[in-house]
């Protein structure tokens, strides 16, 4: 068996997105190495990072990056990651999302010393329900994207019979500074920082406002991933959530606070999906029992850190 370092060689897939800056930030401090595989093209931003611009669907390139990184752990963020995109390319999603999944297992779990894996999946998944939603809740994807995870987490159980096997983690909704405005506390952040700057009427374009969902901060996510490949057990399932519900009209009311601007709202039915229900929030017992993590930043530093990345951006 391989001897492992007190510092473990960490691959991230996918590294170059939002939730992978935060995640590599975070790894800099627990890692004798840390390599990014990604299908951007875009120029390394971390000078100590390693970036390998690599298809995860390419069977053969995978497999050759992992045998020649030889791992500790690999965080596996790649993927299409939005409702939105899988519905305009469902083949696409199902090609990177389920059989990027097996490459990357594959590529892995035939290494003479495995990994430990971190396969990030989706709350999306979940039926819905007004109780908070347990591992064990039933599922029902209703989009591209939420079924490709589902059977990209199903290609877990044929790996049972390995000595390190998968852990899984379902987050659900999480934000933080340098998140695209396509996903809504972002675009709120950004539509106040241009009423601000004088180049935006007082008036918010959102969907439906009346929606409660559970925030997490992207800062926390990233801990819980950390801390599940220390502590999670392998073939398991977790929640990453804060087990809170907020109703959105509510956080827009903390944009306002701090900002000190009041604005109208308009509803835009092409911000609105008919999949969309009224209320979603997670239960995050398991993972806070088995690893000890508990969210540590409040939706209101959340909303002021947002607003000050997109000051940072318009200016």
């Amino acid at each position: 068996m391989t001897t492992r370092l007190s510092l473990p060689r960490i691959l991230i897939t996918g590294g170059t997105g939002f939730v992978g800056a935060h995640l590599i930030r975070l790894l800099r401090l627990h890692a004798s190495k840390i390599a990014v595989l990604s299908s951007s093209g875009r120029p390394p931003s971390e000078s100590d990072v390693e970036y390998f611009e690599v298809d995860i669907r390419n069977t053969d390139a995978v497999r050759t990056i992992v045998r020649d990184l030889d791992p500790h752990h690999i965080y596996h963020l790649a993927g299409i990651s939005t409702v939105e995109a899988s519905w305009n390319n469902p083949r696409l999603a199902y090609e990177v999302n389920v059989l990027g999944a097996l490459n990357l297992f594959e590529a892995a779990l035939q290494l003479p010393s495995p990994p430990r894996i971190l396969n990030i999946s989706t709350s999306q998944m979940y039926a819905p329900s007004d109780r908070p939603l347990r591992e064990d809740s039933p599922i029902q994807p209703n989009n591209p994207y939420a079924a490709s995870k589902a059977m990209a987490e199903l290609l877990v159980a044929q790996y049972r019979e390995r000595p390190v096997g998968v852990i899984t983690a379902r987050p659900f909704n999480h934000t933080g500074p340098g998140q695209s405005p396509n996903f809504v506390l972002s675009s709120i952040a950004k539509q106040f920082a241009e009423i601000e700057a004088g180049i935006r009427a007082p008036k918010l374009t959102l969907g439906n406002v009346n929606v409660e969902r559970d925030f997490t901060d992207v800062r926390d996510v990233v801990r819980a991933y950390w801390m599940l490949l220390a502590k999670g057990r392998p073939d398991e399932v977790y929640n990453v959530c804060s087990g809170s519900l907020v109703r959105l009209r509510d956080i827009i009311d903390l944009f306002q606070q701090s900002t000190g601007i009041n604005v109208a709202v308009a509803s835009d039915a092409k911000y609105i999906r008919s999949s969309d229900v009224p209320r979603v929030c997670g239960d995050s017992g398991k993972l806070r029992e088995e690893t000890g993590w508990l969210p540590e930043i409040p939706l209101k530093k959340t909303v002021e850190d947002l607003l000050q990345y997109w000051r940072r951006v318009l200016a």
